[in-house]
């Protein structure tokens, strides 16, 4: 098995037919059988290719006579994990980068694509000292988004909210790797407990410092290093992802509705915090992916988590005052969590800022039908756009006097956040963005 064609096929899939990264690299790490050095290189590879993506293609578009965007996907696909390695890996000798990109070229392409991607990589060898990144007084926007990867639009609308220290150091958050966090599944055994075996095993762990369910993992350890995942004590969750649940605040005996649940984390995370009399709903409008709510629920071993195959545009209709608490986890522009999704904040664009909150706005206006009278509404959101996130909120009580916000930061303490409403900001909190707002239906 060649690593560099398999993280080269995965690196097609992603930019070419838009696959997701961390989907495609999960299922390539469980079809091989990678050696624990092949699987760090092979994750670095694509991982380190797709966070690099714009200066790699700026690198290209200084050494090639053609078009970027006239390059065939193959051989697109082949110079920048070649220019990667040579720019981004110290540890790769430039002329294994170099032979081992002419070899591919040749196997998946032709002799042509093999004699243009020798040239282009040579090229840029030799021309190192030429790549040099405007500086801070030269281009402010350009140094942004050259030394951190992100895109020039992007760059341009955080300098307008934030201003240049904040949206470096934005742009610094963005640019780490995050660690592995684990939310413990508190129905089977606590964070103490999981924390002592961790260590004792020897994998660096620390308990998450906000969420009271989360451990991180440091070093990057293989999953299948982490038999609390398979034995179901434990799951794959971000932190601010685990503080939603405890501001939603589920009790026994109630019904909980989480309308856009899919994969669901968070719905199984209400169920745990709820105990077994608690029954909550998990709504998709595709049933594949009820398929993976159903699949972590058993996982876990949660047997109170139930599905709808449900539209949470009319939800409401249906399922009107059903509810003891709603949440609303709305489909975003997920610009708070840019670093783990590397590959979505090249697909990210203008307008996808604009066409949201309508859609969020029409979920919200229909999950809130299904809570009944003295229940909770909960909004949240990955992002940090105030359009998806307080003018959403704003609008909605303005149009339903039935409803008052609560302060969120009365259920679960976030340093540095008196509420209403919690936005974390990663400059600020040194955790993703994320926005969670709790509203309740007068009685």
């Amino acid at each position: 098995m060649n690593v560099r064609e398999t993280a080269f096929q995965s690196l097609l899939t992603i930019c070419r037919d838009e696959g997701y990264s961390n989907i495609v690299v999960s299922k390539t790490i469980q079809t091989h059988q990678f050696s624990d050095r092949d699987r760090r290189f092979y994750t670095e590879l694509v991982y380190g290719t797709l966070r690099c993506l714009n200066y790699l293609d700026w690198i290209i578009s200084q050494i090639s006579t053609r078009k970027l965007q006239k390059l065939d996907p193959v051989c697109l696909a082949i110079v920048r994990l070649g220019l990667y390695q040579i720019f981004g890996m110290t540890k790769v000798p430039e002329s294994a980068a170099c032979n081992e990109a002419v070899k591919m070229a040749t196997k998946f392409g032709n002799k042509g694509m093999a004699k243009f991607v020798n040239a282009m990589l040579r090229n840029s060898i030799r021309r190192r000292s030429q790549f040099v990144i405007p500086s801070k007084e030269e281009d402010l926007t350009a140094y942004l988004a050259l030394t951190y990867h992100q895109q020039n639009w992007l760059i341009r609308r955080w300098l307008e909210d934030y201003g240049p220290d904040d949206t470096e150091a934005l742009c610094r958050y963005f640019d780490t790797i995050p660690p592995l966090c684990l939310r413990v599944n508190t129905a089977v055994t606590s964070r103490a407990e999981l924390l002592a075996e961790l260590e004792a095993k020897g994998l660096p762990a620390r308990a998450a410092t906000v969420s009271p369910d989360g451990i991180y993992l440091d070093g990057n350890p293989g999953i299948h290093e982490l038999t609390c995942l398979r034995d179901s004590r434990a799951i794959i969750q971000d932190e601010p992802s685990q503080l939603v649940a405890h501001i939603v605040d589920p009790q026994p005996h109630e019904v909980i509705f989480d309308v856009c649940a899919a994969p669901g984390g968070k719905t199984t995370h209400l169920a745990a915090l709820g105990g077994p009399s608690c029954v909550v709903y998990g709504g998709d409008i595709y049933e594949h992916k009820l398929r993976l709510i159903d699949h972590n629920a058993q996982k876990l071993g949660l047997k109170n988590v139930r599905t709808l195959l449900q539209n949470a545009c009319t939800v409401g209709q249906t399922y009107g005052n059903r509810a003891d608490r709603v949440l609303v986890d709305a489909p975003c522009s997920g610009l708070g969590v840019l670093r783990h999704k590397i590959d979505l904040r090249w697909r990210k664009k203008p307008g996808d800022l604009k066409t949201l909150p309508a859609l969020q706005k029409r979920i919200l206006e229909s999950a809130a039908q299904c809570v009944k009278p003295g229940g909770i509404l909960v909004y949240s959101t990955c992002t940090l756009n105030d359009d998806e996130n307080s003018r959403i909120v704003a609008e909605f009580l303005k149009n339903h006097p039935e409803f008052r916000v609560e302060n969120a930061a009365d259920f679960l303490n976030v340093p540095g956040h008196e509420g209403p409403f919690i936005q974390l900001l990663p400059q600020r909190d040194g955790l993703d963005g994320f926005f969670i707002a709790r509203m309740k239906r007068e009685g």
